[in-house]
């Protein structure tokens, strides 16, 4: 894919989620690509390999719920991986302090390095399991935590809940499954202190797939 192509495409998926990216930012996202390629030749970063999908299916999908961050807020990224949704977040919304938790220390050096390259400030990336007393000083510090692939709501709400600070809200992103998953944990997240918000129901752009976005606030 060429660097004009990408933009054509990300610019017209970003319209239809009512974004208008600057040149700079369609600019880091190309980079972003060519980062995923390179590096996904040594590493195992994500599944698929088809420049096109990653543009919709991780870019865009990453964008989704950008509208609920608050301007300035801090927000956590459990579970990172390839950056998603943290790093497309951070490029769209450089008001944010990000910080990316992700398990797997070739993720993380991969991680570190694409945050140098994007020249993104105020983005800090660590590793979760590594060392010790790490997460321990992040706990209560963020006003959301997002997570795109990290598992079931409760595994979420059970790792994600310490990090948020009073008030603090769980961004839980999921596809068209995630209203039973909802229903069929929401006693068991209201015992945790975790109060039930909203769900908004989303169409990812240019493909129509539907996508979910799950809220808590902490009690």
């Amino acid at each position: 894919m060429t660097q004009s192509e990408l933009f054509e495409l990300l610019n017209q998926g970003a319209a239809q989620l009512g974004l208008s990216l600057t040149p700079n930012q369609s600019l880091s996202f190309y980079q972003y690509l060519n980062e995923l390629k390179a590096w996904g030749k040594k590493i195992n970063l994500i599944g698929r390999s088809d420049e096109r999908e990653i543009v919709i299916k991780d870019f865009l999908d990453s964008l989704t719920g950008q509208e609920q961050l608050f301007q300035g807020a801090s927000l956590l990224d459990l579970g990172s991986g390839a950056g998603f949704p943290g790093i497309p977040l951070k490029i769209v919304r450089p008001d944010l302090k990000v910080v990316l938790l992700e398990v797997i220390l070739k993720k993380v050096h991969f991680l570190k390095n694409l945050v140098r390259i994007l020249d993104l400030e105020r983005v800090e990336v660590y590793r979760a399991g590594g060392k010790k007393g790490v997460e321990e000083n992040l706990w209560g510090k963020f006003d959301f935590v997002i997570s795109r692939a990290f598992g079931s709501l409760n595994k979420l709400a059970i790792v994600g809940l310490p990090f948020l600070n009073p008030g603090g809200v769980l961004l839980a992103m999921k596809g068209k499954k995630g209203e039973d998953e909802l229903e069929n944990n929401l006693p068991a997240l209201a015992n945790m202190g975790l109060n039930f918000i909203f769900l908004h129901r989303f169409r990812l752009p240019l493909l129509g797939h539907e996508r979910i976005l799950i809220g808590f606030q902490r009690g």
